[in-house]
């Protein structure tokens, strides 16, 4: 599993997202082996990459909070990515909530 975080880590950097932070979960939630939050300067960014993910993997139905576009989140089963512009992540700050569980790569 962890060859496959390093892996999205890569595409996720690649594609320009900012501050992208892994935590481990699996202790600590049933349902996610891993969580991911990322950055983005701007809600029609957030979008834009938003998009760009779908279309890379082949996702037709639109994430939660697309519409919005403040905090997008894709569920891959045991991996979720929370794609937040700026001040949404200051905002609702998961970073703290998970700071324990970061996983370094």
């Amino acid at each position: 599993m962890k060859e496959h975080i390093s892996e999205i880590y890569e595409y996720l950097k690649e594609k320009k997202f900012k501050d992208i932070l892994i935590y481990d979960l699996s202790k600590e939630d049933q349902t996610f082996d891993f969580g991911i939050i990322v950055s983005t300067p701007s809600i029609a960014y957030n979008k834009k990459l938003a998009s760009q993910i779908m279309q890379d993997f082949g996702i037709e139905k639109y994430p939660e909070g697309f519409n919005k576009g403040e905090w997008i989140v894709f569920d891959f089963d045991k991996i979720v990515i929370h794609s937040f512009v700026v001040q949404t992540r200051e905002k609702y700050n998961l970073d703290k909530l998970w700071q324990s569980k970061k996983v370094i790569l």
